[in-house]
């Protein structure tokens, strides 16, 4: 079998070359996602909550800086939010649905990457089989060869297929596992929008003036911020 792979990557370069830059994009990609998603995975609920505190309080430098203590794309959409908030934004449904789509283009990255390496690769590998099956009904058919020569070179033919298939599973499971977390975040960014909505149309507090920063210290009154937020 291992000679045959050598054989197929040999002979069927024009095949076998790019399943393997499919196959290290494929593991790229899936690599780089994870990590990302890793590190931007945050405790929304309780972000909500001191969020939620902050703004009833009208302490919207604390709240900024809450959001911003949180970082990552949660962190960055949040503190932004605030800071429409407290600009008193005249669409703020708008500003923040744009801000929102910043924070998930993101968050999709790569991902059509992955959506089209496992649309693509099982046909490139169905056309090296067929390509190599009519390759050995001519070679063997001309040297009158038995079936069973002829036989063990369809099989050969097929192993374009299987890599083929084997590497759009991978990418076509990594692509819907990374579209389901996406979506969480969505969910999330979508939560924070409606907390914010049911501020809108608050009268600012005097402290929204001093918002100077993204990440402006909070006064001394502030409560101080947990650390399983981070």
């Amino acid at each position: 079998m291992f000679a045959d792979l050598i054989r197929f990557i040999l002979n069927d370069w024009w095949i076998s070359f790019p399943m393997l830059a499919a196959s290290v994009l494929t593991v790229a990609v899936i690599f780089e996602r994870a990590l990302y998603y890793n590190r931007n995975q945050k405790d929304v609920e309780q972000l909500t909550q001191r969020l939620q505190r902050d703004l009833e309080q009208g302490n919207y430098t604390q709240a900024q800086y809450t959001a911003g203590l949180v970082g990552g794309v949660i962190g960055g959409v949040a503190e932004d939010g605030v800071r429409l908030l407290a600009s008193r934004t005249a669409d703020f449904n708008t500003a923040f649905d744009i801000r929102m789509n910043l924070g998930m283009r993101k968050l999709e990255k790569n991902l059509s990457v992955l959506g089209t390496i496992g649309a693509i690769t099982p046909f490139v590998g169905l056309l090296g089989t067929v390509v190599g099956i009519l390759r050995s009904f001519q070679t063997y058919a001309e040297a009158g060869a038995t079936s069973n020569a002829l036989a063990k070179e369809i099989g050969f033919a097929l192993i374009a297929t299987a890599t083929g298939l084997i590497i759009a599973i991978i990418a076509v499971v990594a692509y819907n596992v990374f579209n389901s977390l996406a979506a969480r975040f969505d969910d999330d960014l979508q939560q924070i929008k409606l907390l914010f909505l049911s501020f809108t149309g608050q009268p600012t507090a005097p402290v929204a003036e001093s918002l100077t920063s993204p990440l402006s210290a909070p006064s001394l009154e502030t409560k101080p911020f947990p650390k399983d937020l981070l």
